[in-house]
């Protein structure tokens, strides 16, 4: 093998494909990084054997094949190389690249060992923006447990009915939900791991470009651009989530969502010594946010909107932080039942997103 690229090219490849390599492996093979040169394209793959990545480039290729590198060190070399072509040549059991003055010699491993990347059927699938799918995950991917013990809520569930996606994360304190319309031909439930969606979403932009997605019986794909993520799917039956979503609420306020958000923020500084909670306290057209410690306490008054009762409910505030970050509008609604009942969080204008968070019982 033997291409001609650019750095900054090459580069962006490799920080793709390096999402799926694993820090901890007992298969060394899975350290490195197969590299494929063939009719002026390098593709570069990588796989921790939950996950796969696969991207394509543009290169002059002078002599095609293929070479496994590890993962770590093609990574630090490109890196530090000058802003240039950048030269990459297999002679025997080594890999040569070669940068203006520089030239380095790595050694290489059979591409006989590296394991393929399961197949998925592309014959149906549904489509997103890829601005939509990455605004979806952010959105969902806060609520997701890291609770082993329970392993089909470390994932999401994708669940797709017509043009309309759901996404639904929960960890048994908080739950997630995101709609959004695509265009589908195939309707499928599957429950995808988090990690898998944390890298995909460091790889999607905020464009209009479409992104594909294809589901076999245990396998995901996500094809974005010129990039391809596979991965296996959690197996086992998600929560039903719609039945733990309240039917009617008692008290509903409307207020300003960086104004809760600071509030809780600030509060949550003394939250610890309170069973890790803040309390609010909604009376009339006001809501005051309170938290104590044994360094000292905090009072937050904000202006609210409300309609139907008075009510005085405690929350961990890391929940409530979470998911106001990740709402894309100015007013938000809370609606609460019983002060130890589950609240929903969502945009004033907006049906397609809700929060639900457990309330915290204070000592």
């Amino acid at each position: 093998m033997r291409i001609i690229t650019d750095k900054s090219t090459l580069l962006e490849s490799i920080n793709i494909v390096q999402k799926a390599v694993p820090s901890k492996t007992t298969l060394p093979i899975l350290e490195g990084i197969l590299f494929q040169a063939k009719n002026g394209k390098l593709t570069l793959v990588s796989t921790d054997l939950e996950m796969g990545i696969e991207t394509t480039s543009s290169v002059d290729v002078i002599e095609q094949g293929s070479t496994v590198v590890s993962s770590k060190i093609i990574g630090e070399i490109v890196r530090k190389l000058p802003d240039s072509d950048v030269e990459i040549e297999t002679i025997d059991n080594f890999v040569y690249i070669k940068s203006e003055n520089s030239e380095f010699k790595v050694l290489s491993f059979s591409t006989e060992e590296f394991p393929e990347l399961p197949s998925v059927s592309r014959e149906k699938g549904l489509s997103l923006t890829s601005s939509m799918l990455k605004e979806m995950i952010k959105q969902t991917i806060v609520a997701v447990s890291n609770d082993e013990i329970r392993p089909i809520l470390t994932g999401v569930l994708m669940e797709v009915d017509g043009n309309q996606v759901t996404m639904v994360a929960l960890d048994g304190f908080r739950m997630a939900v995101r709609v959004a319309s695509a265009l589908n031909d195939e309707n499928f439930k599957a429950v995808i791991p988090g990690k898998t969606l944390v890298e995909i979403g460091k790889i999607l932009n905020d464009t209009e470009d479409p992104v594909s997605i294809f589901i076999s019986r245990n396998q995901i794909l996500f094809h974005i651009g010129e990039t391809t993520v596979v991965s296996r799917l959690l197996e086992g039956e998600f929560i039903n989530y719609k039945q733990l979503l309240p039917t009617e609420y008692k008290t509903k306020i409307v207020l300003k969502k960086e104004n809760l958000l600071d509030a809780c923020d600030r509060a949550a500084l003394f939250a610890k010594d309170s069973n890790n909670s803040i309390k609010f306290e909604i009376y009339d057209d006001m809501m005051n946010i309170k938290s104590n410690s044994d360094n000292g306490d905090v009072h937050e008054q904000i202006n609210i909107s409300k309609t139907g009762d008075d009510i005085e409910i405690a929350f961990n505030p890391k929940y409530l932080i979470d998911a106001l970050r990740v709402i894309n509008r100015e007013e938000i609604v809370v609606e609460f039942t019983t002060s130890v009942s589950p609240s929903i969080i969502k945009p004033l204008k907006d049906s397609e997103f809700l929060y639900l968070v457990l309330p915290v019982r204070r000592r």
